[in-house]
């Protein structure tokens, strides 16, 4: 009997291992939300219209509802604004594209007589914007996400951007740069930054170079805008940023193994890149 006891025992400490480990891996779930909708300017449909598409990721289960949902609020905030918190999740994205189409009629429709006298008009008033804000990163400790705007409102070209932020889910806080690194580290990741834009780019042999190829050199530097990998951290750097437009983003991934001398020994992203033989 003692036999038997003790391997039902250990045959149920097993199933409760397995089944904690399993629920462990589906700790963290996302959702996506979608909305796509064309608003035009007047009833006739050729003078001008606002395209808006839109896909956002949330989290939708977590074993801590309150870091879900303050993680949630934060991410609501930064995308739309504060006041569309007090809207239910899945009617985010109408909301928000009516609040833009009201603000795009305000705008247009003072003028709409006069500018669809004009040739090309319906270029003029032909708008677009699009969002998406999806995880980059994520496990049961860590949200990497990123938020990517594109408008185009008239003119040569649209314009996009895009924000990264970095959530630390045992508390919903907001990690920075002095979260993870060492004191006066800016200096060394400037660069590891600058030197990794010359290993990423075969023409450019040196910083000293980076000029000569249009990128503004003095500009370079760590600007908060990363998000996490398994590999390391990646640095978005927007148009404008530290090149013209015509460069584009400009996206940096640089290695734990190069930034390695200026992460804090515990910072809350350790253990991404810790072995248990570290």
């Amino acid at each position: 009997m003692k036999k038997i006891f003790s391997y039902s025992f250990l045959i149920l400490s097993f199933l409760l291992l397995t089944l904690t480990t399993s629920c462990s891996k589906q700790e963290v779930e996302t959702e996506v939300y979608t909305y796509d909708n064309v608003f035009y300017l007047s009833a006739d449909t050729s003078l001008g219209s606002l395209s808006f598409h839109a896909e956002t990721e949330l989290l939708s289960q977590f074993h801590n509802k309150e870091v879900l949902n303050n993680v949630n609020r934060q991410i609501v905030a930064k995308i739309f604004g504060e006041v569309f918190n007090s809207y239910p999740t899945d009617s985010l994205l109408p909301k928000y594209a009516n609040a833009l189409y009201q603000e795009y009629k305000k705008s247009n429709e003072p003028y709409l007589e006069e500018i669809s006298q004009l040739q090309g008009a319906k270029s003029i008033l032909e708008n677009e914007i699009a969002i998406q804000g999806v995880a980059m990163y994520l496990d049961e400790k860590l949200l990497s996400y990123s938020y990517e705007r594109y408008g185009f409102m008239g003119g040569a070209h649209g314009n996009s951007s895009r924000l990264l932020y970095n959530f630390d889910l045992s508390n919903a806080k907001l990690l920075t740069e002095s979260d993870i690194f060492t004191e006066n580290y800016k200096d060394a990741l400037t660069q590891l930054i600058k030197q990794q834009i010359v290993e990423d780019n075969a023409e450019i042999e040196s910083v000293a170079d980076l000029s000569d190829f249009h990128f503004y050199e003095d500009k370079i530097k760590p600007n908060n805008n990363f998000y996490i990998t398994a590999d390391g951290l990646v640095y978005v750097f927007n148009p404008y940023e530290i090149a013209p437009y015509s460069i584009g983003q400009t996206i940096v991934l640089i290695t734990f193994e190069k930034l390695k001398p200026i992460l804090k020994p515990d910072n809350p992203i350790a253990y991404i890149y810790k072995t248990p033989a570290n």
